[in-house]
């Protein structure tokens, strides 16, 4: 039975599993936190340390697919700049290759494509060729199938769906990336936690919401604005309405272009704001064009933290950007 390994390499933990032949389910898996040790030669040892306890005695040659929580600059896996693992221009697909050696063929991807193409294998895309997955945890990131084809791009970024621009006057909020009014720096959870507290603790508005929170400002979280969103706080709910029409904006001007059949919506502030989600979907029929929507069916991620090692292994199996 031929082996595949996928590995999620994320700002806190590194996860892999092993899979056999075609299927999705894993016969090991692996997970450690990243570690206070981030330098790329320490990371790339213990990755390779892992990969190698999976494959066991495999005669074969095993693939190995790497999902990486940044942005790559080639199809080498040159991470060009990643904030969670504070790299920046590290030619990490070269060193773990050459830690590897030749039994093993490795690709490389962002961590969102290969979430992406794991829903197409064997969650909500599954039997979709045009889909367009958006995720919106600390960051907001976004995967493009196109054709049943895996899009990556010239230089290796395409999908940043998170830094597009929603605002542009001169009070657009600025992003990590460096530019300003990108969809992320509104609704990416680091920026959104940021925005509650600070207007919570600046104006003490009425609200319900730090009750919500055991009275603490620093322990509110997004779930608790949405609960009260839910049972009609004045102040959660126009917050909620001015970031769900943001994200729509950003999600139909996408659509716009690519004419996505399936939207599939994710990440962990989705996931703890369900209201804040219905409420950009109702948005996201106003906004988009009439003609996108007409082949649109929009759905929640399925695999959770699966999605990224089956679809870095299945990419790697089928050849996909495979480092020479």
């Amino acid at each position: 039975m031929t082996i595949s390994i996928g590995i999620d390499l994320g700002g806190s933990n590194l996860r892999a599993a092993a899979f056999g032949g075609d299927s999705a389910t894993p016969l090991a898996v692996h997970r450690e936190a990243v570690g206070d040790d981030r330098a790329p030669e320490a990371i790339v040892e213990r990755m390779a340390r892992t990969i190698e306890r999976l494959a066991g005695g495999s005669a074969d040659p095993v693939t190995v697919g790497v999902g990486v929580a940044a942005l790559l600059r080639d199809r080498r896996g040159t991470v060009a700049n990643s904030p969670h693992l504070r790299w920046r221009d590290v030619p990490f697909g070269e060193l773990l290759g050459r830690r590897l050696g030749a039994r093993y063929r490795l690709g490389v991807y962002n961590d969102v494509n290969a979430i992406t193409w794991g829903e197409a294998v064997a969650g909500a895309a599954r039997g979709y060729r045009d889909v367009l997955a958006v995720y919106v945890g600390t960051g907001i990131g976004g995967g493009l199938i196109a054709g049943g084809q895996l899009i990556e791009g010239a230089s290796h970024c395409a999908g940043e769906i998170g830094h597009t621009k929603v605002r542009w006057d001169d009070d657009a909020a600025p992003c990590m990336c460096g530019g300003r009014g990108c969809v992320e720096a509104y609704v990416g959870g680091r920026y959104l936690i940021a925005r509650i507290r600070r207007e919570l603790a600046n104006k003490r508005r009425k609200t319900t919401v730090i009750e919500r929170a055991g009275g603490s400002i620093d322990a509110v979280t997004p779930g608790h604005v949405d609960d009260a969103a839910l049972d009609g706080d004045a102040w959660a709910l126009a917050l909620w309405t001015e970031l769900a029409a943001l994200l729509a904006v950003a999600l139909g001007n996408a659509l716009a272009i690519l004419n996505s059949q399936r939207l599939i919506l994710g990440g962990g502030v989705l996931e703890r704001t369900p209201a804040l989600r219905t409420m950009a979907e109702i948005d996201l029929m106003l906004v988009a064009p009439a003609a996108s929507l007409e082949p649109l069916t929009v759905a929640v991620a399925e695999l959770g933290d699966e999605a990224g090692l089956v679809g870095a292994a299945r990419l790697a199996r089928d050849g996909v950007s495979i480092i020479e």
